[in-house]
């Protein structure tokens, strides 16, 4: 069994007679006792790793998964036939709060009617290359269709989750991306 500090202590008052606590014998008595005393070693203390089972959140956009790509679809196909039966406030209703601040209603209609002629004709559309950030709150997506089964137009979507429905934030210009015959 070894010694305890509290034990070489007492043996160390006990040798020096009880002197007063001014008397300097006692110090340098426990000092040496202390010294010759056989120090415990310590057990060496592993070092416990915690393990994170938690893979880290991938920086930068990333695929979107099936389900956020079929909602994100969902919407714009709402939003296609909403341009096709010409009903252009329920098409309004589908872009984002953040569109609707920045263009009335009105101001909608132009840019549909003036620049994305095509989509308002169109009823098929092809999806692709649909991206997400990491806490699938912004989206992009590449969308293709065909006008009067001659060109193939193209367009990305920026699409934004507003309380867990995908709303259209903006899009791209319209461009031809192939012509068929």
């Amino acid at each position: 069994m070894k010694p305890t500090k509290a034990l070489l202590f007492l043996v160390a008052l006990a040798l020096t007679g009880c002197q007063s606590s001014g008397d300097q014998s006692a110090i340098s008595t426990l000092a040496q006792v202390e010294s010759e005393a056989p120090q415990e070693e310590s057990a060496p203390q592993e070092e416990v790793e915690e393990e994170n089972t938690s893979e880290p959140e991938p920086a930068g956009p990333q695929e979107c998964q099936e389900a956020t790509q079929l909602s994100i679809e969902e919407s714009i196909d709402t939003q296609t036939a909403a341009f096709g039966e010409a009903e252009f406030a329920s098409a309004y209703a589908i872009a984002s709060p953040s569109f609707q601040e920045s263009v009335t209603l009105e101001g909608f209609i132009e840019i549909i009617s003036s620049s994305y002629g095509p989509l308002i004709e169109s009823s098929e559309l092809a999806y692709r290359d649909c991206m997400v950030d990491s806490s699938e709150a912004i989206a992009i997506i590449d969308v293709r269709f065909i006008e009067s089964g001659n060109a193939v137009y193209g367009l990305r979507y920026l699409m934004v989750n507003v309380e867990g429905t995908w709303r259209v934030d903006g899009a791209s210009n319209l461009q031809v991306v192939g012509e068929g015959t």
